[in-house]
């Protein structure tokens, strides 16, 4: 319980700072600039939740995701275990990305404040309209040099193995195909032994992350291209299986 009160105080004190920040960058007109500082307060504010809660991140393959240091931006797909997933994966990025997340987020003040500022993109997955409307700001985003993160299973997935994905989103990857953006695979294993499995308690764990080999659609044969679903799932899958052990 001591962690979690941790992680909201955390929070508390992000929420104070966010009424004379908002205030301030009003006044600055250097929008790039602000930008790339809310990314990187995110990602130290993640790195002080994820250090109180003791949680470790163990990265394998980071050199796959050095390869596109040169790309103005990436399309990043990731299995979903938990919470924490997206507090792992953010920091081991590295760079301006914003997250796919469900539209039920942006009724939490101070968290849908800073999703906004980090360019997140809310998503109701019951409305056919908001899907298409995500797919047009990622494509918007990717073409401004701001890369995209999202989760091709649509929600978090609760079962045992965790190889075992449920389906991934084939309409999602219209992005990736519109921009001939390299689809990065973030394989993340563990998170949910952080929060979800005992919740409300935070429980120090180590949580892992195989990133594997970027690919574009335009690279793949036809038969991959019209089942990129399915490919990409087999990639994450594949990924997975590598970190088997590490539970």
């Amino acid at each position: 319980m001591i962690k979690f009160i941790l992680s909201i105080s955390v929070v508390i004190i992000l929420g104070i700072y966010s009424i004379p920040y908002a205030i301030i960058s009003f006044f600055i007109k250097d929008k790039e600039k602000i930008k790339n500082y809310n990314h990187n307060l995110i990602r130290n504010v993640f790195k002080i939740v994820l250090f109180t809660d003791g949680v470790k991140v163990y990265v394998n393959g980071i050199e796959n995701l050095n390869r596109l240091n040169n790309e103005k931006s990436i399309f990043i797909i990731s299995n979903h275990r938990g919470y924490f997933d997206i507090l792992a994966g953010y920091i081991t990025i590295g760079r301006k990305c914003a997250i796919v997340a469900k539209d039920s987020l942006k009724k939490i003040p101070i968290l849908s404040y800073w999703m906004k500022n980090i360019d997140c993109i809310f998503l109701n997955r019951n409305d056919l309209r908001s899907g298409m409307q995500m797919i047009l700001d990622s494509i918007k985003l990717l073409e401004s040099g701001t890369s995209v993160w999202i989760f091709p299973e649509g929600t978090r997935n609760k079962n045992v193995n965790p190889t075992d994905l449920l389906e991934f989103k084939q309409g999602l990857f219209k992005i990736p195909a519109k921009t001939d953006s390299y689809i990065l695979p973030l394989a993340i294993l563990n998170s949910e032994n952080v929060f979800e499995k005992q919740f409300p308690r935070v429980k120090s764990a180590n949580i892992y992350i195989n990133i594997g080999k970027p690919y574009k659609m335009s690279d793949l044969n036809e038969e991959d291209k019209q089942n990129i679903g399915e490919y990409s799932k087999n990639v994450m899958k594949e990924l997975l299986n590598e970190m088997k052990g590490n539970e």
